[in-house]
């Protein structure tokens, strides 16, 4: 076992702690994919490590059953994974697995309920307004929302949750929910990932109405709203309202026509090579003869 092995898993580390600390001088719809395509990444690099050594682990136990697995699953060399290693890897990827199980399923749950209350208004005064995908999904409205909101208001509101539902959000938000579950010292990347994609609606509605300190405003007054108490309103108060409302009151933002592409698709492509380059490297080194020298254990 060498070193090649965590490659991806400390780069995508390092690349998700620097990302969940230094703002990014982009479009939020840049900024969003970016950081999405980040979190993904490193859910993947985190538990494919540990499948990885998991397997390799298990083929020291059991040397015969070793045959039957690909050789590219395998470690270059013939080195055995010590217990100090391969028992947590067992462990954590278990835990992730399990982690990524459950998040699924209550995201599954919750969806289905929201998308039965879209048939109908919301029963309480506090303003409410949630995207809700899917195929039978749409704008989730409470009363409150109606009866305290202009029809000006109103509009601006459901411009933001279109915007939601356009660019399919909540795939974003889920890409950024994973990472923050399977690894909690990401957290910050998570939480930076859903003020771009709340600024990206926010700018969206902002060009539909023509009006960016009314579309402001109009968030100012949802968040003030709300109750300080968690529950159905909590992801209002939770979503970086200082930060969107002195956004929208100051100039719009660059598209970065060139410069947000560009550092989309060289993230992607950097970060979906990682462990095919890890394991080439890891057999290179072992037909050299470079492993013994390079080895963890």
């Amino acid at each position: 076992m060498s070193w090649f092995t965590v490659v991806p898993l400390v780069i995508m580390l390092t690349l998700g702690t620097v990302l969940g600390r230094v703002p990014l001088r982009l479009h939020p719809c840049w900024s969003a994919r970016l950081l999405a395509t980040t979190c993904a990444m490193t859910v993947v690099a985190a538990l494919g490590t540990g499948v990885f050594v998991s397997i390799n682990y298990a083929a020291t136990l059991a040397p015969a059953a070793a045959a039957r697995v690909p050789e590219w699953a395998l470690f270059g060399d013939d080195r055995p994974v010590p217990d100090v290693v391969g028992v947590p890897a067992v462990l954590l990827t278990a835990a992730g697995l399990l982690v990524i199980g459950r998040t699924a399923v209550g995201w599954m749950a919750e969806l289905r309920i929201a998308q039965e209350q879209t048939r109908e208004l919301l029963e309480t005064d506090i303003p409410i307004a949630v995207a809700v995908p899917g195929r039978h999904g749409g704008v989730l409205l409470s009363q409150g929302m109606l009866r305290g909101f202009t029809a000006e208001e109103l509009h601006v509101v459901f411009q933001h949750e279109a915007s939601h539902l356009r660019h399919r959000h909540h795939r974003y938000t889920a890409c950024g929910a994973l990472v923050a579950a399977v690894l909690p010292p990401l957290r910050p990347l998570h939480e930076r990932l859903r003020l771009s994609v709340e600024r990206w609606a926010d700018e969206e509605a902002a060009e539909a109405v023509g009006d960016r300190a009314f579309v402001a405003r109009t968030i100012a007054k949802a968040a003030l709203a709300q109750p300080l108490s968690t529950g159905p309103a909590a992801p209002f108060a939770e979503s970086g309202v200082v930060q969107r409302v002195q956004a929208l009151l100051g100039m719009p933002p660059d598209r970065n026509a060139v410069t947000g592409p560009l550092l989309f698709m060289g993230n992607g492509f950097v970060t979906s090579s990682l462990t095919g380059a890890t394991l080439q490297l890891d057999h290179a080194a072992a037909a050299a003869g470079l492993l013994p020298l390079l080895a963890l254990g």
